[in-house]
């Protein structure tokens, strides 16, 4: 009889704890979010869309913590931190000196196979 009040309290508090893990991870998530760009012109499901992770990537360099986009289109994934955009899968690097906020930019840069003919760009 003596073990079930702290036994009780205990499963309390872990519920609690538990919940308020949840609150806040469904707090922050809207700041966490992906988007996708399209190219109207282009021939099929795979080559019209740009989809980017906005300060997706995070490293340590010299201490110092450094984050930057995520970029996903036509079969391939790069990131993109201190001017260059590096193939995930590969070896390319290619350099970049547009805004990190230029979403658009990104997806003109490195989706270009084939690239976006499209008056209107990458919306």
């Amino acid at each position: 009889m003596n073990t079930l009040i702290p036994l009780r309290s205990t499963l309390f508090c872990t519920g609690r704890i538990l919940l308020l893990i949840a609150a806040l991870t469904l707090l922050t998530a809207g700041h966490l979010f992906a988007r996708t760009l399209v190219c109207q012109n282009n021939p099929d499901y795979f080559s019209k869309r740009c989809t980017l992770h906005p300060y997706a990537v995070t490293r340590i360099v010299d201490g110092k913590v450094v984050k930057g986009h995520l970029v996903g289109c036509q079969f391939k994934s790069h990131t993109c931190m201190d001017g260059v955009c590096r193939d995930n899968y590969g070896y390319s690097e290619i350099p970049y000196d547009i805004s990190m906020d230029d979403h658009q930019g990104f997806c003109s840069l490195l989706c270009n196979n084939p690239s976006c003919n499209d008056p209107q760009g990458w919306r």
